[in-house]
């Protein structure tokens, strides 16, 4: 998951707090209902206009891809999903050495501390976030219970799957079965987004669209590698024989996110997916239906 991206701008509203200048409506449920016009009609990027139902609005220009809880995501050769230094970066003189604090040298640099890390077995000297450690920083490895025990870390994703334990891969969310969306800390605080809260991506540019819940932290615009799938794009580049999940979907989305509606985590991810189609279907039924979402994408 590409962490590190640039922050969207905000507002404040009201004088009280900020939210993502991204957002395009804060949808409350009071009140009658409103017209189509009144709810997205003369809805711009960055502004609020008040609407009928309880769910939050906003666009992406682009939608990348998270793989962050896949089995492979980190592979112990480098040849995941992910690079390890979508995970990874390189601590120099204390600080975190990051894409917006040196943009030209951090991969380079994360490269460096990595292989000295895991040649010495010290690895103070980088910031791991994408991958499970234990209390000395080192990177925890999928055990024989694990899909792939030996061969790759456990990636880790910002909420864990009820009832398993830690140090296993099955205790996070996975990418390749689950549709889920990236949120913001401040997005969920704002918006008490619960696990599992329900959300739908539009995509005008197809007119598909995908049920998804909240399953980790980072950036607006990004989502895992199975929703990415749900709205018809491959989200894989093969390289020199090794495929990563890095092809986003380059036109605009809509997504919705619906705070009171949720499809619980479960163990099953066949029975969880089933659960959010069937729950997700439910909620945007509710909103007014996709002909309402439509007419917010204009």
């Amino acid at each position: 998951m590409a962490r590190f991206r640039q922050a969207p701008t905000s507002v404040r509203l009201g004088g009280i707090m900020r939210i993502p200048s991204v957002l395009l409506a804060v949808m409350l449920g009071a009140g009658p209902p409103l017209s189509l016009a009144q709810i997205c009609g003369n809805a711009k990027q960055g502004e609020r206009t008040w609407l009928h139902k309880d769910a939050i609005l906003f666009k992406n220009a682009v939608l990348h891809v998270d793989a962050d809880g896949a089995p492979n995501s980190y592979l112990l050769d480098g040849n995941g999903l992910s690079y390890t230094c979508d995970g990874v970066v390189a601590i120099e003189n204390g600080k975190k050495v990051t894409p917006k604090s040196d943009p030209k040298r951090w991969q380079e640099k994360c490269r460096a501390a990595w292989k000295n890390a895991k040649a010495t077995g010290d690895y103070r000297g980088v910031s791991i976030f994408g991958f499970e450690t234990n209390e000395k920083n080192v990177p925890l490895v999928q055990s024989k219970d694990d899909p792939l025990p030996g061969k790759a870390y456990i990636s880790t994703t910002s909420y864990p799957v009820p009832g398993q334990p830690k140090g296993t891969q099955r205790r996070y969310v996975d990418a390749t079965k689950i549709p889920y969306i990236v949120l913001p800390p401040s997005f969920r605080e704002t918006h008490k987004i619960k696990r599992g809260t329900l959300a739908v991506v539009y995509r005008p540019k197809t007119g598909r669209h995908a049920f998804a819940v909240y399953g980790d932290s980072g950036s607006l615009g990004e989502a895992s590698v199975k929703l990415h799938q749900d709205l018809g794009s491959d989200p894989m580049i093969v390289r020199d024989g090794v495929a990563r999940a890095k092809a986003g979907i380059g036109d605009a989305s809509l997504i919705a996110v619906f705070p009171n509606a949720v499809a619980s985590p479960e163990t099953n991810t066949e029975a969880w997916y089933a659960s959010i189609q069937q729950e997700g279907a439910t909620a945007l039924e509710s909103f007014g239906g996709l002909e309402v979402l439509k007419s917010c994408a204009r």
